[in-house]
């Protein structure tokens, strides 16, 4: 077993309270809206069905512009997905993605360190049996070249060593990726890390993988070359 470090339970409560609140609102959120006045049922209905008729069954958002439904094993990225970025790729089986709304794009940020760029998605491997997350991140930027945007990215990271950058593909988009290490907030241990980036029309996209520590990082592959393989434009 690994001996925590004095920072384990601050960064556990941390997490805690992110979801705490996530998962509060929600449940607010459904407690509205699934018990209305009776006087305005019928007018609510009403005005649904009229809304159905203008919006049709199309596409997998509809013409109502709400975000499609998850599905185990589907495509993030691009308007109207779960999470909704620059590009698009594939999600492993049993990882769980979530969209960040802007509260919690600007919290994710302030708490991880990156000023610069907007969390926009954090796929959780909790699902699949192990502790980490992929997370994606975002600048309006377009002047950065991918290698830029990963030089950026990593230069706002603390303790870092051993960086290594180089060129690559993602799906069929130019890219860069970086591996490195990080003195770990929770383990005596450094921490695997490993980012790959994508420059498109509509901004920087980086898709960065850690874990819980080196063991889990490595069964996490995987699901983080998955993602780079499927990567596309939306």
């Amino acid at each position: 077993m690994h001996k925590l470090t004095s920072g384990a339970v601050a960064a556990v409560v941390s997490i805690g309270m992110l979801t705490g609140c996530s998962s509060a609102a929600e449940k607010g959120s459904g407690a509205a809206e699934g018990s209305p006045a009776p006087a305005a049922s019928a007018k609510a209905a009403n005005e649904s069905e009229k809304s159905k008729d203008k919006a049709g069954t199309g596409g997998a958002a509809g013409a109502s512009g709400k975000k499609a439904e998850w599905k185990d094993g589907g495509r993030v990225g691009g308007a109207g997905a779960v999470c909704e970025f620059p590009v698009s790729f594939e999600v492993a089986k049993a990882w769980q993605p979530k969209g960040l709304d802007a509260e919690g794009a600007a919290f994710l940020s302030k708490w991880l360190g990156h000023p610069l760029f907007k969390g926009a998605c954090e796929i959780d491997a909790k699902p699949a049996g192990m502790i980490g997350y992929i997370r994606v991140w975002t600048s309006e930027r377009t002047d950065m070249s991918p290698r830029q945007a990963l030089e950026t990215f990593v230069g706002e990271e603390k303790h870092v060593t051993g960086k290594e950058f180089s060129d690559t593909q993602a799906g069929d988009v130019p890219a860069a990726e970086v591996v490195y290490e990080q003195k770990s907030p929770l383990f005596d241990e450094p921490q695997p890390q490993q980012a790959f980036a994508v420059t498109t029309p509509k901004g920087v996209t980086v898709v960065h993988l850690g874990g819980f520590d080196a063991g889990e990082h490595k069964e996490m592959l995987p699901a983080y070359e998955l993602a780079k393989k499927t990567t596309k434009l939306p």
